[in-house]
């Protein structure tokens, strides 16, 4: 895969310009439209399904029209403290990895990210049938089309950047905010003179169902309505996901859309369930609760005599529909955030954490769209089998970060004047989110959660097989690094400062930091080209993956390690009395920066011939090499050999060379005077001792064959 190369839509910037960041950030509110819609638009399922498990006691409305609330404030007072002890982002991710440990970490991560896949499936699905039941019926034979065609839009303006795709769905935000502060505030205000029937139909409710079935039906009748509305409280977790994108002061930015976040949550919410209730709305065929719930609010809107309430209905559904659909741009917005701060620590392949020239992870946006669309063709886009599959995975995530909270302020009990309360927010949030996902397994494992499970369960298992295979690389390399760094004297000082000659030959070394394989690449190549090559030049690339794209303190940190790196090149050529010299630059392509140095390299440096070294592990070699692995080098030699420039990629064998010769099958013709020389065969006589010696002479002369040119080897 590390051919394919889709087209920039601009030149990379300049990551080091001091308005780049201000630029791309987003202030509060812009975060609150591009995070929360994804918490807003539950309210066209989330609240529904709270009322329809209600059915027969929907009087308890009333406690759930509050509890609602105060459990969202709760959870998103937990995210508050997340967003104080991670501002560079990851929310429940890098909560659970460092209060809990690596393996929760993963767990979270890949709740999180199953669970943006399907908030993009279900957010497109629910939003197109939600827009299409205002057209003619033959129209929703075409809503799968409708579908993918909506889902191909989104990744193609993700792709563009995150604000942009913000900015182009803000009217759609507004409108759904402005509609629905009219339509909640006019059915609230105009029958406010109903709030003391409620409240005594409640009390009422509550004693006859106390007489016949006990409190403890009570209770558990409000749990289940809780846990199966857990739709409601989707999305709290964006803003602690995405802190690092939000305009400085990150903390005070992030809390306060969290704020926001929470309020306009528990505002719709709350008063959906209220309304449900002071309105006595039922379900009626081909209609969702809320278009019910509509209807009767605007049944009497007239100006002067004109009736316009079915319009206003009609227009409130409408960017209702339309907010599903930003709501599923927020799970392609922050999905690939997650995965990036998940293959930083290895457990998925490093290209996730690669940002585009427009500074997203495009790899993690093409894959989350991409799963998806599979998602809506698989299941047909039916939202009754998607909601199944939604409801599970963010209070996994939820659960493990509100306990991660609790283990840390307990933690801190001796060192923080202010633990007890924040323990007891942290110890408030766990026991809701515990007791939802708790009862939501348990409610929907038979109707498909036990799916849900187990595709998060492989995405934990594909992610563990992923940092194993990362991490015998990394003994690979270190091993590689401890053989050849034994060359490099202890204290590595510069020799005099050699004159170089642009006209003469030059090696040109592609290398990421000052390592065993660029040592290895050096000395090959100085053993095939050194009676030749009058300068060595070592061509570095910063690249800025999610890691780095922090803030300018960060990236100029990366620029202090570059240089750093390079200068020990330099410094062990020079001491070696060779003419070196090196050039760098910054950039989010790795491609884009190898060719544009290999450019500045052949300006000043017109006879250059390129050198590149490459890890090879016949041990590790499978068939996903090329997934976890971005062969970069291979393009540029393609580039560099079209402009007639020559490159070596040095092969490094870690466990040897293959002991086996190659088969030879097909008729070989030779020169007459050539002779085949060819090992003697071993004497089966031989006596086991003088086989095994035999063996081990033979092995360890191939462990020497592997670096020629080690640490006693010649330089010159």
């Amino acid at each position: 895969m590390a051919w394919i190369r889709l087209p920039r839509f601009r030149r990379a910037v300049n990551v080091f310009n001091p308005k780049l960041f201000e630029s791309l950030s987003l202030a509060a509110f812009l975060a609150w439209v591009g995070l929360g819609s994804d918490a807003l638009s539950s309210s066209a399922y989330g609240p529904p399904e709270i009322y329809y498990a209600l059915k027969g006691h929907e009087y308890l409305a009333v406690f759930l029209a509050i509890g609602i609330p105060v459990s969202v404030f709760i959870i998103s007072a937990g995210y508050k403290q997340v967003i104080a002890l991670f501002p560079d982002g990851g929310g429940g991710y890098h909560t659970a990895s460092t209060l809990l440990g690596p393996k929760a970490g993963l767990v979270s991560g890949s709740a999180l990210i199953v669970d943006y896949v399907l908030t993009a499936a279900i957010s497109v699905a629910s939003g197109t049938e939600t827009l299409l039941s205002s057209l003619p019926s033959y129209w929703y034979s075409e809503r799968i089309l409708i579908d993918v065609a909506i889902l191909l839009f989104l990744i193609f303006i993700n792709l563009r950047g995150m604000k942009e795709s913000i900015k182009i769905l803000l009217p759609i935000f507004m409108a759904f905010v402005a509609t629905h502060i009219i339509m909640l505030g006019f059915g609230l205000v105009s029958h406010v003179g109903d709030f003391p029937s409620i409240a005594h139909n409640t009390v009422a409710g509550a004693e006859r169902d106390n007489q016949l079935y006990g409190w403890i039906f009570i209770a558990a009748l409000i749990m289940r309505a809780f846990s199966l509305g857990g739709g409601t409280y989707t999305g709290l977790e964006a803003v602690a996901n995405g802190v690092h994108i939000m305009r400085e002061p990150r903390i005070q930015t992030g809390q306060r859309t969290m704020t926001l976040l929470a309020t306009s949550l528990s505002l719709v919410a709350g008063s959906l369930i209220f309304l449900y209730l002071m309105y006595h709305v039922h379900e009626h065929q081909g209609q969702t609760l809320n278009a019910v719930l509509y209807s009767a609010i605007t049944s009497d809107w007239t100006i002067a005599g004109i009736h316009f309430g079915p319009t206003a209905k009609v227009i409130t559904l409408v960017t209702e529909g339309l907010l599903l659909f930003i709501a599923a741009n927020t799970g392609i917005i922050t999905a690939p955030i997650v995965m990036a701060n998940m293959a930083v620590d290895r457990w998925l392949p490093e290209r996730f954490s690669y940002l585009s020239d427009r500074f997203v992870s495009r790899n993690g946006i093409l894959l989350v769209g991409f799963a998806a669309v599979a998602i809506l063709l698989a299941t047909g886009g039916h939202v009754s089998i998607l909601v199944v599959l939604y409801s599970i995975n963010v209070f996994i995530t939820f659960t493990l970060t509100m306990a991660g909270l609790s283990r840390h302020w307990f933690a801190q009990r001796h060192h923080e004047p202010r633990w007890k309360g924040r323990l007891t927010i942290s110890v408030l949030g766990f026991m809701v989110t515990a007791s939802i996902l708790a009862i939501t397994i348990f409610e929907k494992f038979d109707a498909g959660g036990w799916f849900t499970l187990l595709v998060t369960l492989i995405v934990v298992v594909l992610g563990y097989l992923i940092y194993r295979h990362y991490k015998s690389i990394r003994k690979i390399t270190a091993e590689l690094d401890e053989t050849m760094l034994d060359v490099v004297p202890e204290h590595l000082e510069p020799g005099p400062n050699l004159p170089l000659d642009p006209r003469g030959a030059t090696a040109v070394f592609f290398v990421s930091r000052f390592d065993g394989l660029g040592l290895h690449t050096l000395l090959t190549a100085h053993r095939m080209v050194g009676g030749f090559v009058k300068n060595y030049v070592f061509l570095l690339a910063g690249i800025v993956g999610q890691g780095e794209f922090k803030g300018i303190k960060a990236l100029e940190d990366l620029k202090v390690y570059v240089e750093a790196e390079a200068n020990q090149y330099m410094a062990f050529c020079r001491n070696e009395g060779m003419a070196a010299t090196w050039f760098a630059t910054y950039s989010t392509d790795r491609i884009l920066a190898m060719e544009e140095l290999a450019d500045v390299a052949i300006r000043y440096f017109p006879q250059s011939i390129f050198f590149a070294g490459r890890v090879i592990d016949n041990r590790s070699k499978g068939p996903f090499h090329g997934l976890l692995h971005d062969e970069v080098s291979f393009i540029v030699q393609d580039r560099l050999q079209h402009d007639g420039f020559s490159m070596m990629i040095v092969p490094v064998h870690v466990h040897g060379i293959p002991s086996q010769p190659p088969r030879i099958e097909l008729p070989i013709s030779m020169s007459p005077d050539m002779e085949l020389v060819q090992q003697e065969e071993v004497d089966k006589e031989v006596d086991k001792e003088g086989g095994k010696a035999a063996a081990q002479a033979s092995s360890a002369a191939k462990a020497d064959s592997i670096v020629e040119t080690g640490p006693d080897a010649p330089l010159r």
